[in-house]
This record gives structure tokens, sequence and C-alpha cells, in this order.
């Protein structure tokens, strides 16, 4: 019987092994833990290294290598020239981005240019000592020398180290999956040769071993490269944009679309599609993705559903468990970059995160961030700002992880992380928040991503934070809107409206107050048929629910007049319209800024059917009303004097239109910006009237500037966009330069036809356009000149 002492030794070696086992699970091939008894059974094989250091010891790739041929030729010319090589060459970045697969085709491609290609699993100190100790015997070493290190009564490391110096032949030498950095000790086992490169993959880029080393990340795949892996692996039947579609939702991470790729082309029984797969993925990524691995997989590293946790298991062996709480909180969000300031440590205090298993209290949350960094789970990054602001300190993390890490959150930690997520977000955006106050275009930019990524989150986890998540969504869209920025405010809209309200605990007014909002961005995007029959919903069921003359009910009114007008019907649209103005007036009064509103509006319908008398008439009493109520800088008193303007240049009066258009646009600019929708749609207005004065180059100059900035920000093909387009035209004709007219006609004729219909307005003036540029056509005095864009404000 052994004595306590061997006891104690086996003990210790198994709690070793099986922690490593639980934190790595790498196939080890031959090699296993000696076990010390009294009396060693002369039986039993007396052998602990890896059966061998020739071939690498990680599962082949089922696709050829993709992309990284930069980096590949930068180690192959290291190899071919040991002597002027760094002291080692480190490939780090997240689980599955394929630095095992880039080094095996390095030690591939060495291995027949005559260069020895030496292997070593550095997961673990039991399999990293033994195969470096097998390495010395491959180049040379006295196995009692060996035996002497392995026993501790010779430094390990230098005899290694002795024996690789000494090679009659240049060598490569991989360090695989060293991830756990104190496994290299005091950074005595890397050393810098003449013989021979050093290659070490790990998840730990910063790891002090290898600052000196020559630190290369790798990252997803390009969108080519992704397409290109899928097709290796036989996935076939699909077409360039299935594919595209199925690469961008696997975020182009190497080891989803391997998994992914032999789920779809080793299908017989039940094929599925591109998007059928998506939905599935989106449902539940672990099982997925897992689906696809060899059913006797039991390298960790390649499951989806394993392979980041092996990373939280190492952080807590190392003494940092609220690493995974971290994380679990992360994954609440979007993989777009997360201002840190979210974290600060003022708002993780107003969390219950301190009471989660693990707990993160606040003081423990930087050096939580820290180990994640280390593991490449998240990566840092400056976000640049806005004009004359500051870059913003961020961190990201790819989409997949995040969707692996959400799914296994334990249920009974889930509230209390989407509870925590929702009330950091909370607190940043309303801070600082007073009545009339927006904010930043920078701040929109950076948490619509990750305000919508946690709705998502609580709405599918059915949490208690719905509503909380629900309310900043609006919160957001509302702000987005009012900034001009059209499509993530849709973004938002859509996403508040699919949330059941069996989750959302929404009121039946709220419900329609979504379904209004949406309708309203969807006229912003000049989707104007889709909004119109939206409107017409919401309109009768207020009037159903809440009456003909309540506010909301009017406001439905209101909206779907505009919607009527982006469709040209403007005889519909000026009867809701002014129901709108009427019902307001008598509810409100007619000086209040939704009536003043209501009343600018209609009065463009009603110019719009060429009574052009009758809407300059509405319109000055109008401005007027508001100028009395609300004095002459308030928005509403700028918009009923850009409807005044608009009409007197229909009236052909244009030096009286120029100047309130022009002081109209300089208070749109000084307020909105000069690339708000509401100040283009002024300058828009301005170009047509130094057109109609004969004014080329300023007229010219002040239609480009617009149609540049709605090309970026709307698209080339938004009905505001296509308008502009047409006023170009005209101004570029009216100028004699037909060169530059010509195939500005021939597209815009042709995407009109496309996008708006052959009977629209819109696309008859821009055919009148395109008939003035080819040919000497007589103008009809009787066709109205459309093009007008209507001042659109809440």
């Amino acid at each position: 019987m052994p004595d306590p002492a061997d006891g104690e030794v086996v003990l210790r070696d198994h709690a070793r092994w099986n922690s490593a086992s639980r934190d790595q699970y790498i196939v080890e091939i031959g090699q296993y833990v000696v076990h010390h008894d009294a009396r060693p059974d002369s039986t039993r094989s007396d052998r602990s290294g890896p059966d061998s250091v020739r071939v690498p010891l990680a599962a082949r790739s089922p696709s050829p290598l993709r992309d990284r041929h930069e980096l590949r030729r930068d180690v192959l010319h290291a190899v071919g020239h040991p002597g002027d090589s760094p002291e080692a060459f480190v490939f780090h970045g997240t689980a599955g981005s394929g630095k095992t697969a880039l080094a095996q085709d390095v030690f591939d491609e060495a291995v027949t240019r005559g260069v020895v290609g030496l292997w070593v699993n550095a997961a673990t100190e039991v399999a990293f000592r033994a195969g470096m100790l097998a390495v010395a015997l491959d180049r040379g070493a006295d196995p009692g020398q060996v035996e002497a290190a392995r026993a501790g009564r010779r430094p390990a490391a230098d005899l290694v180290w002795q024996r690789l110096q000494s090679s009659a032949e240049p060598w490569l030498l991989v360090l695989d999956n060293a991830d756990d950095p104190s496994v290299f000790g005091d950074g005595v086992w890397l050393r810098r040769s003449r013989r021979g490169t050093v290659l070490v993959t790990t998840r730990h880029g910063s790891a002090p071993p290898w600052q000196d080393a020559e630190r290369r990340r790798l990252d997803v795949l390009g969108l080519d490269d992704a397409v290109h892996v899928l097709r290796d692996l036989n996935v076939t039947g699909y077409d360039q944009a299935a594919l595209e579609r199925l690469a961008n939702g696997l975020g182009c991470h190497p080891l989803a679309l391997t998994l992914a790729g032999t789920y779809l082309g080793q299908r017989l029984l039940d094929p599925v599609t591109v998007d059928e797969f998506l939905q599935r993925l989106r449902d539940d990524p672990n099982g997925t993705l897992d689906e696809a691995a060899d059913p006797d997989e039991r390298d960790l590293r390649r499951l989806i559903s394993s392979t980041w946790q092996i990373s939280l298991d190492t952080l807590a062996d190392r003494g940092i468990p609220e690493a995974t709480t971290l994380m679990w909180l992360l994954s609440c969000y979007a993989p777009d970059p997360l201002p840190l300031g979210l974290l600060h440590a003022q708002r993780l205090e107003l969390t219950g995160l301190a009471r989660t298993e693990p707990p993160l209290p606040t003081r423990r949350a930087d050096s939580a961030l820290q180990g994640l960094m280390s593991q490449s789970m998240v990566a840092g990054l400056k976000v640049p700002g806005d004009v004359g602001r500051p870059a913003v300190p961020s961190v990201q993390a790819h989409a997949l992880l995040l969707d692996t890490v959400a799914a296994r959150i334990p249920l009974d930690q889930r509230e209390g992380i989407l509870a925590a997520a929702a009330r950091l977000l909370d607190d940043l955006l309303h801070d600082g928040e007073a009545e009339d106050t927006y904010l930043d275009p920078q701040t929109l930019r950076l948490f619509t991503p990750h305000t919508l990524s946690l709705l998502h989150r609580t709405a599918t986890a059915h949490s208690a934070a719905v509503p909380k998540a629900l309310d900043l969504v609006r919160y957001l869209r509302d702000q987005n809107r009012e900034r001009g920025d059209y499509a993530p405010a849709h973004l938002l809209a859509d996403a508040a409206v699919r949330v059941s309200p069996s989750v959302s605990a929404a009121t039946e007014a709220e419900l329609l107050d979504d379904r209004y909002e949406l309708a309203c961005t969807l006229a912003d995007l000049g989707r104007y048929a889709e909004s119109v029959e939206k409107h017409r919903e919401v309109l009768h069921a207020r009037e159903a629910r809440l009456g003909p003359d309540h506010v909301q009910t009017l406001a439905s009114a209101h909206a779907l007049g505009l919607a009527l007008y982006g469709l040209g019907e403007w005889a519909e649209d000026e009867r809701q319209l002014r129901r709108a103005v009427e019902g307001r007036t008598r509810v409100l009064g007619p000086a209040d800024p939704d009536t003043i509103m209501s009343t600018a509006c209609l009065a463009e319908a009603i110019g719009e059917q060429q009574r052009w008398d009758e809407a300059e008439a509405l319109a000055r009493t109008n401005l007027a009303t508001s100028e009395t109520a609300h004095g002459p800088t308030s928005p509403y008193t700028l918009a009923a004097r850009h409807t005044l303007a608009w009409a007197l240049y229909q009236l052909g009066r244009l030096d009286e239109a120029e100047a309130l258009a022009s002081a109209t646009l300089t208070e749109r600019e000084q307020s909105l910006g000069s690339t708000h929708p509401r100040t283009l749609v002024v300058r828009d207005l301005l170009a047509g009237i130094l057109r109609g004065q004969e004014r080329w180059a300023e007229a010219e100059a002040a239609a480009r500037s617009v149609l540049t900035i709605r090309e970026e920000v709307l698209g080339p093909d938004h009905p505001h966009t296509l308008a502009m387009r047409t006023e170009l035209i005209r101004i570029l004709t009216g100028a004699g330069d037909l060169t530059a007219a010509r195939p500005l006609a021939v597209l815009n004729r042709e995407a009109c036809i496309r996008v708006l219909g052959d009977e629209h307005p819109d696309t008859h003036a821009c055919r009148q356009a395109c008939l003035d540029v080819f040919g000497p056509i007589p103008h009809d005095d009787e066709t109205p000149e459309t093009g007008h864009d209507k001042d659109v404000q809440r």
C-alpha cells in the first residue's frame, strides 16, 4: 500500500488534471499523468510524453486556408531566416478564429521546405512540460538527462533550449493553445534562437511571456473568404446572395462557418434553406451549430457551446470569477462598440450585480474586464468622435460569442443580469435630461444598437425588464426621428411593435402609439403606400376607441395626410388635413403648434391642386398667427414661413419668396444644422427659386449640396432624392449644360418609374425634365411643377 505522501501526490496530480480537463478538454494522443505507487508495476509503461511532436496534435480543418495570406507569408519568411526573426510569433484572437488552423498550415509548408516541424500542446502545464521534454529527445538529448529534468534534478527549460540551439537542422516549434500564461513560468520557456522559430497560438494576446514577441491578432474573415469557406464545405444549391446572408449571420466567424458549412453540406433527410438555418441559429445558437460537430467530438474548443466557456473557466481559476458575470452583462448588448462609460463605477453601483452568483462588485469590474480582454473575448477600441469631440473608449465582442454566452446564462441569474443591463442604459441615456433637450447624434449612433439588442434579449426571456427596455427603444425612436435619422428610427419603431403585449404589458393606447410611430417612420423613408395603410388602421382604431376629436385621432388624420401627399393623392391629402385643422382648432385653438403645422400642410395640399392664391392666403394668415403666438424663430413659425415662400415661388413672386426662404434657411441651419432634413427642404426650395431667377451657378450649387446629402443619408432612390435630382436636371438644362444633364435624366427617369410608378406626379415631372433635355419640347403652363417636399415636423 502506498504511504500517505504517495497518496497525496496521486490526489494532487488528479486534481490538477481534472481542473485542466474541465478548462480545456484537449484530446491528448497517448498522453497521461504518471501515478506514483510504492512499488511500480513492471508491466506498466513508463512513457509519459506525447506519441509525437512531429505532427500537429489538432484536428485538421476541413476547409483550405482562407485569408491570412500576408501573415502566413511573414511567418514563413521568418522560418526561412531564423536569425532575423523576433523572439516568437504569437497568433492571438477570440476562440474559433482559426489560430490553430493557420499554425497547421504554416507547419505543413515549413516541413515541405525542409524545416523540422515540432508541435507541442501548451494547454496545460502537464502537457506542455511533457511535450517540451519530448522535443529535447527529438533534438538528440540523452534519455537520462531528460529523466533528470523530468524529476527536477536539472533545469528542464535549459535542457530543451540547449538541444534546440545545437540542432543541426532548422526547426519551427509550435506551442498550441497557450491560453494559460502561467504554464510558461517566468518566461524561461520562451527564448530566441538562430536555429529556429517559435510560433505560439493563444487567446491571451497581452500575456507577459510574449510581450516582446511579434503578436498578430486573428479576426473574423472577410465576406468573400467566408463564402469560399462555405463552398469548400460543399454548401451547394444556394446562390451567392444566400451564402452572403449566411456568412453575415455567422459574423464570418471561422469556427461557426466550418460548423454551419458542415451542417448544411451533409444534410440528406432534412435539407434546410439558409433562412431556415439562420432562424434556427437565432432560436438556439449553441445547439444548432454543435449539431454539425462529430458526435464523438471531445475537444470542447471545437464546440460553439463550450469554446468560450473554456476562457471563462480559465479566468475563474485565475481568481477572476466575476469575469463570467461581466460577460453575461455584455451579452445583453449588441456586437457593436460599447462605450466604457456605460460601465462606470457609479452606474454599476445602481445595479444588483454585486448580489449575482458569481458576484460582480464594482471594485472588481476593471479586473474582470481586463480578464476578458486577456482571453480575447472582448477587444478594446476607440471609436472616432463626432467633429470636435474626442474618441470614445469602447469594448466590442463578436456577435456569435454574445449569442452563445447569453443562451448559457443560468436561469436563476438571468433576470438580475437583464435588469442590470436595462438600468445601466436607462441611467446613461436619461442622465442630464431636461424638457426640450435632445440626445446628441453621437450618443444616438452608439447606443441605438445596444438598446435594440437589450429589447430582444429581454423579450426572448419574457423578462420583467421588458417594459424598461421597451421604454428605452421608444425614447431613442423619438430622439432619432427628431434628429432626422430616419433609418434607425424605423428600426426602433419596428422593434417596438414586434414585442408581444403579453410580454410588454403595454396598454391598448400604447400599442396604438407604437403602430402610429411605425407608420410615421415608413413615411420618413419614402415608403408611402405602407405608411398610408398603417395610418388608416390606426386612425380607425383611435376613432373607435377615443372619438373623432381626440388629439391622438387628429394626429392620425394629420399624419395620414402627409403620407398621402407622398403618393401624390392631393385631394385625399387635403380632406384629411382639413379635418385635422378644423378639429385641432376646436380642441386646441388656432395658435396651438399642432394646429399651425396642420394648417401649413393643408396649404401645401391646396397648392398642389393648382389653387395657388388660396394656398398663399392660408399660408400668410397661418404665418401671422404663429409669429404672434410663438415668435419669429420658433420651429412652427419657420414651417409656416417655408410654406408661404413655396406658394409665392409657385405664383412667380420670386424676390419675396427668396427673402422668406433665405431667412428660414438661416434659422434652420442655426437650430438644426446644415444637414437636417428640415434644413435641406428649405435649401431645396431655394434652389428652385434661384433657377427661376436664372442664377444658374448658385442654383446648381444649392441643388448639388442637397442631392449629395440625400443620396448619402436617405439613399439614391428615396423619393426626396429623386425629386432633388429632377430639380438639378432642370437647372443644368436651363444653364445649357446638356452634357451633365443627359446622363442624370436617363438615370432618374428609370428610377422614378421603378420606385414611384409610371403615374406618380413626380414621375411625370421627371419625364418632362427629360424631354426638355433631349429636345425642345414646349412647356405646358398647366402642367404642375412638382418635386416639393412637405416640411414634415411633429
